[in-house]
């Protein structure tokens, strides 16, 4: 009888350990439901009909992915300490939603976009732009996250596979400038400490785009940034 008492407390600490070791997971649960949180509400909002999942990653570098084969999405832990709202986290999501949904179109596709992938790079931040605004996040959220943690090659790398992080910064801006003026007029943005860097240093090239914006007479004049 002793023998099973002292047994049966082992079992008891035995589980009470397994239980404290749960409760240590709470904290990256929280993530993980808000990774898929944002990714199902920008799927639903854009009424995309093809599958994907998301799930969050104790990897540590500074990324997110889509693997192109299984449609999954992963947000790795790295990132998350540079993300300072919904609305940046969203913006990672939508992008890696860009890239799934090219995934979804066939073999070929995905063999086209692991060979040219700065173009699609390009392409899957202008279609995060739309997917943002559609489930009703801000798109210069686009612009502040990749102003933390986009590189910048030089513009003859060719090993990179990425563009470089202004040449994403600018594209981004003129399409949200061309498509959602609104956003940029009453931003959100405007003081925060990482959007004025961006406009610090990509001045000229803002002025390049709204002198080629206000010849066609389709913007209002007060889209000054």
């Amino acid at each position: 009888m002793k023998k099973f008492f002292c047994l049966l407390v082992l079992l008891m600490v035995s589980a009470s350990g397994v239980f404290a070791d749960e409760l240590r997971l709470d904290k990256e649960t929280q993530y993980q439901k808000k990774i898929m949180q944002i990714g199902f509400r920008i799927l639903n909002a854009n009424q995309i009909d093809k599958r994907m999942t998301f799930y969050y990653s104790t990897n540590k570098d500074v990324n997110a992915v889509t693997y192109l084969s299984s449609k999954q999405i992963a947000v790795y832990k790295g990132i998350l300490p540079f993300l300072d709202s919904d609305d940046e986290l969203a913006a990672v999501i939508a992008h890696e939603i860009s890239h799934g949904i090219e995934a979804h179109k066939g073999l070929w596709r995905r063999i086209v976009m692991s060979s040219n992938s700065k173009a699609y790079e390009f392409k899957a931040d202008k279609n995060g732009v739309d997917l943002m605004v559609n489930a009703g996040y801000n798109p210069v959220a686009m612009i502040v996250m990749l102003n933390k943690i986009s590189a910048e090659p030089c513009w003859f790398e060719v090993s990179s596979s990425h563009p470089g992080g202004i040449q994403r910064l600018v594209s981004i801006y003129e399409y949200i400038y061309s498509k959602y003026p609104e956003y940029l007029i009453d931003n959100d943005y405007k003081n925060n400490l990482y959007y004025q860097n961006f406009l610090l240093t990509t001045k000229e090239d803002r002025k390049e785009i709204r002198e080629k914006y206000l010849k066609k007479n389709t913007l209002p004049v007060n889209s000054k940034k």
